[in-house]
This record gives C-alpha cells, sequence and structure tokens, in this order.
C-alpha cells in the first residue's frame, strides 16, 4: 500500500501463505493459536500481521484478490458488455449460465474473502499477548475488525448465509463449519464495525494513509444497511456521517470537481471515504485496471486492453445540462449528441470524436476489444501499462465515497418520509457538483426513487455498485437488452430469485458436509 508498511515477512509468506487462494478454504489448514503466538512478540511484529491483511484487496493481473477486476462488476448491468470470459467469468454470469462450478469470482470472493477473516482473526486472537498500551490495542483491534467486517458485508451480499468464522479454527474445525444465518452475519459485522467506528478517529491511525477510519466504518454501515433494507438504520448512520462532515468539512465532503475524485495525482481526497491503495511500478502493489480499461489497441505501448465496453443504456442516461433527458431537453442536438452533457459523461467514458486519448482526438483506432466508447474513469492518462501486462499503474480503487452518503441518505428518508427537503437537499448537493440544476419540486415518492435510481446510474458507473443497486431495486431483470450505437450486441439473462445470489462454489460443498447450496444452483 501506498502509506502501509507492507514487507512481506515470515508470518504472512509461510503462515498465512499456507491457505493460499488456489486451495479450497476448508483445504487449508487453518493454524492454531498457539502457533502464531511465537510471532506475535512486539508492536511491529502486530503491525505487520495487521498490513500483512491489505494483501487479500490487491493481487497482480494473474493472481486474483479479493476486489480483483471489481468495475466489471458493471458488465452484469446495462452499463457494459466484457470482452471475455476468462476475465474471472463475469461474462459468465451475465448470460445467466454461471453454476457452482464455474469458478472465477464466484470462487475468488470466496477464498479471497475466508483468507482476509483468517489474517484479521489470527490478529484478533493474539494482539493482546504482546504488552500494547490499551489505546494502540483498541484500535489495532478497531481495523481488524473493520476489515472483518468489510468483508463478511461483501460474501453476504453475493452468497446470503456464509459460515461466520470469528476465531482461529483447526483443519478438522475448518471441514464442517455451516453456513450462518445472513441475520446472524448481519448481526456480528454490525458489531464489529460498532466498535471501529468508536475506537478509530477521523485520520488513519498512525497517520498511515488507507488504514480505515471512524467515517469508513460508518460508511460500510451505511450501505449495508440500506442494502438490507433497514431504512431507518441507514438514515441514522448516514446521518452521522453529514453530520461529521459539517464539523470537518477539509476532512470529509464532496470535492468541488467530479474528475478530480479519481485522479491519481489527488488520491485519498475528502470524498474517498475507504479505498484500496496502490504503489506504481511495482508488480504486485500496482493497479491492473490501467491494463484491462484502457483504450488500445492491445499491445500498443502505454495503452490497454478496452476489455469493458460502455453501452448505449449508460451513455443516453447522461442527462443535458438543464437537468433533462436527451428525449426530452431542447438542447439535444442529434447532429451534436454530446454537446451540453453532464459532465459526468466525459469522468465515465471516451467519448469517440470528442474525448481525447494521449493527445489524439479517440475513436475506433485507439480502442482495444471495442471500436465504440471506451472507459475513463480509472484511467490515468500518463501511465504507462509495463511490460508483460505489469499491474503497475498507481491509481487507487475507491470503495466508499460521500456522494454515496448523500444518496444513501436520500433513498432510505424517500422511503421512510417521502420526498421532503432533506432528500431534495442531499440529492441536489451530488447534481449540483455535476454542473445540473437542483430537481424539480413536487415529485411523489416514486417520482423520486427514479431521480435517485438515475443519479446513482451516472454517478457510479465502474465502482461496482450497479449491480447491487438492480438487484435490491428488483430492477435487474428488466436490464436485458444491451446495444451499442443502437446495434444489439448483448443479451442479459437474470432468473428471480435464483440469481439474486452467487453459488457457493462446488469445491467447498465437495469438501464440507455441512454446506448447503442457495437455491436453483
Amino acid at each position: 500500500m501506498k502509506s502501509i508498511n507492507k514487507t512481506l515477512l515470515v508470518f504472512a509468506l509461510v503462515i498465512l501463505g499456507a491457505v493460499g487462494c488456489s486451495d479450497s478454504f476448508l483445504e487449508k489448514a487453518p493454524i492454531s493459536e498457539g502457533s502464531v503466538e511465537g510471532f506475535f512478540e512486539t508492536q511491529e511484529d502486530v503491525l505487520r500481521a495487521l498490513n500483512g491483511i491489505y494483501d487479500v484487496f490487491q493481487g497482480s493481473i494473474w493472481g486474483g484478490s479479493f476486489y480483483w477486476m471489481h468495475q466489471n462488476f458493471d458488465i452484469l448491468t446495462d452499463n457494459g458488455v466484457g470482452c471475455c470470459p476468462w476475465e474471472q467469468e463475469y461474462t459468465t454470469i451475465a448470460k445467466g449460465e454461471h453454476s457452482a462450478t464455474s469458478g472465477g469470482i464466484i470462487n475468488s470472493k470466496w477464498d479471497f474473502g475466508y483468507e482476509g477473516i483468517f489474517r484479521a482473526n489470527s490478529v484478533l486472537a493474539n494482539v493482546g499477548n504482546v504488552g500494547l498500551d490499551s489505546e494502540s490495542e483498541s484500535k489495532i483491534v478497531a481495523e481488524a475488525m473493520f476489515l472483518r467486517g468489510l468483508i463478511y458485508q461483501e460474501m453476504v451480499n453475493l452468497y446470503g448465509d456464509v459460515p461466520l468464522v470469528l476465531n482461529v479454527l483447526t483443519r478438522d474445525e475448518g471441514l464442517v463449519v455451516g453456513r450462518t444465518p445472513k441475520s446472524e452475519v448481519l448481526s456480528s459485522i454490525y458489531d464489529d464495525l460498532d466498535f471501529a467506528e468508536a475506537n478509530l478517529d477521523i485520520t488513519p491511525f498512525n497517520g498511515d494513509i488507507g488504514r480505515p477510519t471512524k467515517q469508513a466504518a460508518i460508511a460500510v454501515k451505511t450501505r449495508l444497511k440500506l442494502y438490507n433494507k433497514d431504512y431507518q438504520g441507514a438514515i441514522a448512520e448516514a446521518r452521522k456521517l453529514m453530520d461529521l462532515s459539517a464539523a470537518n468539512p477539509s476532512v470529509i465532503g464532496l470535492l468541488d470537481d467530479y474528475e478530480s475524485v479519481f485522479s491519481a495525482d489527488n488520491e485519498n481526497n475528502r470524498e474517498v471515504l475507504f479505498d484500496i491503495q496502490y504503489t506504481e511500478g511495482t508488480q504486485g502493489e500496482g493497479n491492473f485496471m490501467q491494463v484491462a480499461l484502457a483504450p488500445g489497441p492491445e499491445g500498443a505501448p502505454g495503452r490497454g486492453w478496452g476489455s469493458i465496453t460502455p453501452s448505449d443504456q449508460l451513455a443516453n442516461a447522461f442527462q443535458m445540462t438543464d437537468g433533462m433527458s436527451i428525449d426530452e431537453s431542447p438542447l439535444f442536438d442529434p447532429e451534436n449528441p454530446y454537446a451540453n452533457r453532464d459532465p459526468r459523461m466525459f469522468g465515465n467514458l471516451f467519448v469517440p470524436g470528442v474525448s481525447e486519448w494521449r493527445g489524439e482526438l479517440y475513436d475506433a483506432s485507439l480502442s482495444g476489444f471495442s471500436p465504440f466508447y471506451a472507459i475513463r474513469k480509472w484511467v490515468d492518462l500518463d501511465a504507462t501499462i509495463g511490460e508483460g501486462g505489469c499491474s503497475c499503474n498507481e491509481t487507487n480503487l475507491i470503495l466508499f465515497r460521500y456522494a454515496d452518503i448523500l444518496l444513501y441518505f436520500a433513498e432510505a428518508t424517500n422511503e421512510v418520509s417521502g420526498p421532503n427537503q432533506d432528500v431534495y437537499d442531499a440529492i441536489n448537493q451530488v447534481r449540483n457538483r455535476a454542473g445540473l440544476p437542483d430537481l424539480v419540486s413536487g415529485l411523489s415518492k416514486s417520482q423520486m426513487l427514479d431521480a435517485i435510481k438515475q443519479e446513482r446510474h451516472v454517478e457510479f458507473p465502474w465502482e461496482g455498485t450497479r449491480y447491487f443497486d438492480l438487484l435490491r431495486w428488483g430492477d435487474a431483470e428488466v436490464r436485458n437488452t444491451i446495444t451499442l450505437f443502437g446495434e444489439s450486441i448483448d443479451t442479459r439473462v437474470f432468473i428471480d430469485p435464483k440469481h439474486m445470489l452467487f453459488p457457493i462454489p462446488q469445491k467447498e460443498m465437495d469438501l464440507n458436509p455441512n454446506l448447503t447450496q442457495n437455491p436453483g444452483y
């Protein structure tokens, strides 16, 4: 990580390396507490072990990670089309052809998730044995609990009921652990995140950028409560963050410019609540997104693969600067369709004939797999790929940001109270930052929800949230036909309720008789 010492040590290479993700979680031989105690002797040992948890979030182009190809969740939606099934089998899932044996992201989330949980549990089991002062110990415990809660919230969103493991298991225990009801897992996640919130500050521990903060813990709770229709809970959590922002505007809040939120030259800005840190020039410590997303042609120096093609459905969602859709606005000119558009369009897309790429006007000759739109977000115009597809880009992957919180607050409040002034104020902050006018007054509850859906669609492309938005809104099934410049090029298959969850990986089922499968698989 850019600001956290991630020197690999004997603990990470030997002990934690014994649980590599090429093996099943249940095939791993988890260490007993006693086998780790010899390592935990000083605060430095504890911090290095804590830093080892972050390794599961990164990963190289070949090795994978818990958040590997996170942007590809959008190709399960109407936002884009993926080039290749070998990119974690997202295209297989988009077609509804996935199963418990598909592998790819279905296995990776499970494997890397439990590796991270194992590492967090190892720290929690032993941090009290090294004589730390109470304040340092509480912050380390809070950070480990945050990371465990972060992983579990992603896993319950994907799999539903999952094994809840809160201590270091022996091998035999790992082979018989069963799935825990989602309600119990959620309760444990909230316990972890409540402790993190209470014991972390609004600045990271030891000043190390990339470590979680109080606002990060609140942000994860806000999303999770909204996803699980605890609207009052989501309002309460979001309100805490909004109050923190009001009291600390230089630390928490919207940036004035949308594109600068994602710039490699402006990382760790006040809008970022939690992200995955990367550093350039080092395989395994850099980001793979530059390789995957940047325009091609494939193999050209400093360019990418363009392996995701944005769709008409996304491009057409960007409104005109008067806040009206392209179908309604008098500003829309079919002969000049990209004039007077929401500027977020150009922060998310390379647009043919309009955007520039490396000093050239972007067009089909500069594309990768696709001669259409390409992805602009996460692409550093100054970065190079590196030989052999090196994962050497420094752009951080933002998981939670303040705009999320404002729109979550607006949505939850609308569900509870309808479109009151608080709802308008929250959504208008996000719209105004993009240069769009306030929403018109007098919207009904359903009209406001449609406005929030629209805002989330154009605010968060390639951030891995639209898939989960469509699931919780009940809209995934109707986003089936994908077009590019009017040509139908891909069809989605979504079967409700089967595809509301991923299957439990079959390799886990084969090893553990106490695991059950999700319905339909």
